[in-house]
């Protein structure tokens, strides 16, 4: 395993689609359940934000990855 969590949910992902595990909202789903996970282990006074910047990070990256934006975030290394 990578001291990289990005890189370890990649892997596992990628992993469970060449097994032919290739339904993607199941997959999606699975990993929103986790995000959810997460963000309930914060204060509650804190999950709020939490989940905002969490969706907006999720939008920001989608964008840059796809090609429709230049950007500068940690997304990618």
């Amino acid at each position: 395993m990578s001291d990289c969590l990005h890189c370890e949910i990649n892997q596992l992902v990628q992993e469970r689609f060449e097994r032919g595990e290739t339904d993607l909202v199941e997959m999606a789903s699975m990993i929103v359940e986790s995000l959810a996970d997460l963000i309930l282990l914060a204060p509650e006074s804190d999950r709020s934000n939490l989940m905002a910047h969490a969706l907006s990070a999720l939008g920001q990256i989608v964008l840059e990855k796809g090609g429709a934006i230049e950007g500068s975030s940690n997304a990618t290394h």
